[in-house]
């Protein structure tokens, strides 16, 4: 079980996935509101990113963890189009505040090849990445999104002639811009898996 950030970027480079990630402190008391009222939310802040990446990401798995792990709910093989009513049927069902929430998710990539390099090429691709927020009795509430780096190297690929930075990371960083405007807090930590170069609102090149 993943008690903060610094857990995630371990498993992460236990699974060999290398990914850059951001985050916020939400500075919530959640001794002052209700289990309901803490669980409604998560669900604004689950609503709010996905309205920030809308184009970006689609969700793919749901884990939902509560207070004191005593109750863990796994959803795999995500409708995009339904996930949000049937994470709020969830969350109706729960009567302990949500600890975690962690969302599975498939990015939309753009390419550039050789053979036709005036056009790009819009595909979904499976990579390590994801969204986790922390919160509920004893937490102040934190939120974080990562990202595998695959799609976001300034390294030209032989094969394709392709350069994955230009195209993707423009995409990143107003996503990333968005989702700051949209949950009211500035991005404070960025960090990663590996030595990658990463700042506020994305990759930078090398």
């Amino acid at each position: 079980m993943l008690k903060d950030l610094d857990d995630f970027l371990d498993e992460s480079r236990e699974k060999g996935h290398v990914v850059g990630a951001w985050g916020f402190h939400s500075n919530m008391d959640f001794g002052r509101i209700s289990s309901e009222e803490t669980n409604v939310w998560f669900f604004e802040q689950v609503f709010n990113f996905l309205r920030a990446f809308f184009g970006l990401v689609l969700p793919d798995s749901l884990e939902v963890i509560t207070y004191n792990a005593t109750k863990r709910i796994e959803r795999k093989g995500l409708d995009q189009m339904t996930f949000l009513d049937e994470l709020m049927l969830i969350l109706k069902q729960l009567k302990e505040p949500i600890w975690t929430c962690r969302l599975g998710l498939n990015i939309i990539g753009f390419l550039r090849t050789a053979r036709d390099p005036e056009h790009m090429i819009r595909l979904q691709i499976q990579e390590p990445t994801s969204f986790i927020i922390w919160g509920g009795p004893d937490e102040n509430g934190f939120q974080s999104f990562s990202i595998g780096y695959t799609l976001f190297s300034d390294i030209i690929l032989e094969e394709e002639g392709t350069e994955l930075w230009s195209l993707n990371q423009p995409i990143l960083e107003k996503a990333l811009r968005k989702w700051e405007e949209q949950s009211g807090h500035r991005i404070e930590v960025v960090d990663s898996s590996g030595d990658l170069p990463v700042y506020q609102y994305g990759f930078k090149k090398k």
